[in-house]
């Protein structure tokens, strides 16, 4: 309601009621008492309003003829009463004014906390429709990945797809390598196959130029062994110490040697040993299969005695003889023995840092000198490995003591040539 209003009309009510009635100076200062008392109380926090009927049916009783007298009572009586319900009601609409306004109030905040609410849900809605698509999202990250690993598979399948078309091609080259094989092997085959009847037949001879095979058959220099000057170390000496072939001689270790052919070839006699047969017989040679280590022969009966890269293998079991530590020194003392008392004993042996391999030692100075102790050395020569194919000789001992024989082959680096005699007691 419009309060100011309100006032107005109860002022005018008041005012009609004042024209039927014209109090005395009293009642007029009271008059405007109660005339004042709705103006303080518009400017009042507390607005009251004064109900017109009230006014009215004062109106009403003024018309009457005893109006002064029940006016009079009525101020004094019943006025004040009114007028206390006036202010009652007054407050009371204020009260419940107040309270329909903050119901107003409440309502409307109830209405923006719903309209936020209502905002709030969609909002966690949204969010939660996000999430989905944050998890739709991981899970095509995860699906990419895996796309991803499946291209590396793939990629990898096709590089092996690839090693395996180059492996194809590869088995084909091989088989066409391995058929041009087998027709070179053929050839290799028959060399291999010579080589080996020659050894089970006794005719494998080590000789000064070693010769190999390629896989076609086509054979090629290997190497060069001391073979080189060891035979023609032992023609010449034989050649010095003798004028005449009119002498015997003791070849040990006569096999897979030609020198005992070569020896009886220039007309000497000789007696050739070994544990293993020899398969080529001439007049003037015969063969007795012994060790040297326990001969069959009888003592003093050779003018000279050789031993051509011999005495190094014996005791050692390569050649499927006895072993036994010292049995190269046992088999010098059994040469001694079969040496006339004017005899002459030839041997070579590999010479360097002294050294023992499963084929056979390698002396130095002092091993040797231990080895032919009961002779007295009359010539002493070295020779010397230049490299795999190429010898020299010298007689300088400090140049071949730090010769290594080779650890693959055990081939030695040098190799001592001599030439002793008895010694006689």
């Amino acid at each position: 309601m419009d309060y100011e209003k309100i006032l107005e009309r109860i002022s005018d009510v008041y005012q009609q009621s004042a024209r039927f009635n014209r109090p005395d100076e009293n009642e007029e200062n009271e008059s405007r008492k109660t005339i004042n008392l709705p103006n303080k109380l518009v400017n009042n926090s507390y607005v009251i309003e004064i109900d017109g009927n009230y006014l009215l049916f004062f109106n009403d009783v003024y018309t009457n003829a005893i109006r002064k007298w029940l006016k009079s009572i009525l101020k004094k009586i019943a006025w004040p009463i009114f007028k206390r319900q006036v202010y009652y009601n007054s407050a009371v609409r204020q009260l419940l004014y107040n309270l329909i306004q903050q119901s107003d109030e409440y309502n409307t905040r109830d209405k923006e906390l719903n309209k936020k609410f209502s905002q709030l849900e969609q909002k966690v809605e949204q969010l939660s429709q996000l999430e989905q698509k944050v998890e739709q999202l991981s899970q095509l990250e995860q699906k990419v990945e895996q796309l991803s690993q499946l291209e590396q598979k793939v990629e990898q399948l096709s590089q092996l797809e690839q090693k395996i078309e180059q492996l194809s091609q590869l088995e084909q080259k091989v088989e066409q390598i391995s058929i041009e094989l087998q027709a070179d092997k053929s050839v290799t085959n028959q060399a291999s196959s010579n080589e080996e009847s020659k050894i089970a037949s006794g005719l494998w001879f080590n000789e000064p130029i070693i010769v190999g095979y390629h896989e076609n058959g086509e054979a090629y220099w290997a190497g060069t062994n001391e073979r080189i000057f060891e035979k023609t170390f032992v023609l010449q000496s034989l050649a010095r110490l003798y004028k005449s072939s009119n002498i015997t001689v003791l070849d040990v270790g006569a096999a897979e040697s030609l020198l005992s052919y070569e020896l009886a070839s220039f007309n000497y006699s000789v007696t050739a040993i070994d544990i293993r047969p020899i398969a080529l017989f001439h007049p003037n040679l015969k063969f007795v299969k012994t060790d040297i280590c326990n001969p069959v022969l009888p003592p003093a009966s050779f003018d000279c005695v050789i031993a051509l890269s011999t005495l190094e293998h014996i005791g050692l079991g390569w050649y499927g003889d006895e072993t036994g530590e010292s049995y190269d020194i046992k088999a010098v003392q059994q040469i001694s023995l079969l040496l006339k008392p004017e005899g002459s004993f030839i041997l070579t042996v590999p010479y360097g840092k002294k050294a023992l391999t499963p084929v056979h030692r390698i002396y130095n100075q002092e091993s040797l000198q231990k080895l032919i102790q009961d002779f007295k050395i009359v010539q002493i020569s070295y020779g010397v490995r230049k490299d795999d194919f190429t010898w020299t000789i010298t007689e300088n001992e400090l140049e071949v003591s730090e010769k290594e024989h080779n650890p693959d082959n055990y081939l030695p680096g040098a190799v001592a040539m001599l030439v002793c005699k008895k010694n006689l007691v």
